[in-house]
This record gives C-alpha cells, sequence and structure tokens, in this order.
C-alpha cells in the first residue's frame, strides 16, 4: 500500500464514531492509508495509520487490504 492509497480496515477503536457508538463493529471501513509503522518494542506486528471520519486509527495492517485488490 501507498500513502493516500484507499483502504478498507477494521478497527474496534474507530467504532466510538459509529452512530450509535460501536454499532458496526466487526465491518470493513473505508479510510485514508498514511503508513506503515512498526509494531510496540519490535513485535512482529506492523501497524498502519488511517484516515477515517477525521481521526487518526491504527489497526494492525493484517486488517488492512487496498480497495480494488482481492
Amino acid at each position: 500500500m501507498n500513502i493516500g492509497d484507499l483502504v478498507s480496515f477494521k478497527c474496534i477503536g474507530a467504532g466510538r464514531t459509529d452512530n450509535p457508538p460501536y454499532s458496526q463493529d466487526g465491518q470493513w471501513r473505508m479510510g485514508l492509508f498514511l503508513m506503515e509503522i512498526e509494531g510496540p518494542f519490535g513485535s512482529s506486528f506492523p501497524y498502519a495509520k488511517v484516515f477515517y471520519r477525521g481521526n487518526i486509527f491504527k489497526p494492525q495492517l493484517e486488517n488492512c487490504r487496498k480497495i480494488g485488490e482481492q
């Protein structure tokens, strides 16, 4: 994925923007990919930064996929 790509992602924390809160948990959401970051303390689970509804969320990279790719 490249900076600026539209991605679909799953992230529990993004549920606080739902109306009512957390009503869409478990569903794929659409956001803007900002960057990839390493997991804490050298963990083998990299994260992505995704802009969604005016906030930045950090889902695990394995829970993100570029829109238009299988």
